[in-house]
């Protein structure tokens, strides 16, 4: 059944704005190595998971972007996100940024769920199954 316009174009919304997070946060690792790699280290975390992150989070996103592959595409960025609010947030108390990190969780687990939209590369595949 076909969703109405205004559906539509939340989804389209919530996919751009989604992606964009992850993109404004993505691009500076996946460009940055030594910068990421001492960030990730900062955090306890190994080092080579910075770019490695990054870059993840620049192909992930630009797919939910681009309506491609959108389940795959959430699916990682949920994985991404979850790392960030267990090594990240969480252990730094409750505060705006960890609420910041649960809408975005929230978010992208509901584009994993309903899909793309109609406006996607793949969106007819993906509204059809």
């Amino acid at each position: 059944m076909p969703r109405s316009p205004s559906i539509n174009l939340a989804l389209l919304l919530s996919r751009g704005i989604v992606a964009l997070i992850f993109l404004w946060h993505g691009v500076p690792k996946a460009v940055d190595w030594p910068a990421a790699m001492d960030k990730f280290v900062g955090f306890g975390l190994p080092g080579f998971l910075g770019p490695v992150t990054g870059i993840v989070e620049v192909m992930a996103a630009t797919m939910l972007l681009l309506g491609v592959g959108h389940r795959v595409a959430a699916g990682i960025l949920m994985a991404v996100i979850a790392g960030a609010i267990a090594t990240v947030q969480i252990p730094g108390g409750v505060t705006a940024a960890l609420e910041r990190d649960l809408l975005i969780l929230v978010a992208t687990f509901l584009l994993w769920v309903v899909g793309p939209g109609a406006f996607g590369f793949r969106a007819r595949e993906a509204t059809e199954r």
